[in-house]
């Protein structure tokens, strides 16, 4: 199931997840307030799990150019995954932490933390490197709209 995300959701997701690297809790206490926008924690689940999805589908090579067929094959493969069969449990587990979490800026740094380190399992990014990662999101974010 994929979770729609907003520019402005991906947006502010990016954020707290450059507020968490850089240890920064008054400003992600700011993104978490409750405004009427989805709870941060919330937020940053659906995020991971659309940004993990994306790296699974990166991962086994399905692109705009793979065809009915294989893309079908190839989504079995990740299914049978045991690597991406815990990117499911981790995403899940971050959904539940998050449906508990409210609005808590203290939950939204522990869901982005995990997130991190599930991205950096994949990418090898050190923290400088997860700041320039988030930067070029964000340009990709914006280039979109």
């Amino acid at each position: 199931m994929e979770i729609e995300l907003t520019t402005d959701e991906h947006l502010r997701a990016l954020a707290a997840l450059e507020a968490v690297v850089g240890d920064k809790d008054e400003a992600l206490a700011a993104l978490a307030g409750d405004t009427g926008e989805r709870p941060l924690p919330a937020l940053l689940a659906a995020y991971g799990q659309h940004t993990l999805h994306r790296i699974l589908i990166q991962a086994f090579g399905i692109d705009a150019t793979t065809t009915y067929d294989e893309t079908g094959r190839l989504v079995s493969e990740i299914n049978s995954d045991p690597m991406a069969r815990i990117v499911f449990v981790l995403t899940d587990a971050l959904h539940n932490q998050a449906a508990l979490a409210g609005h808590d800026p203290t939950a939204a740094k522990l869901i982005g933390r995990s997130l991190l380190l599930a991205i950096h399992a994949f990418t090898d990014a050190d923290n400088d490197d997860a700041l320039a990662l988030l930067r070029a999101l964000r340009s990709q974010v914006l280039q979109a709209d």
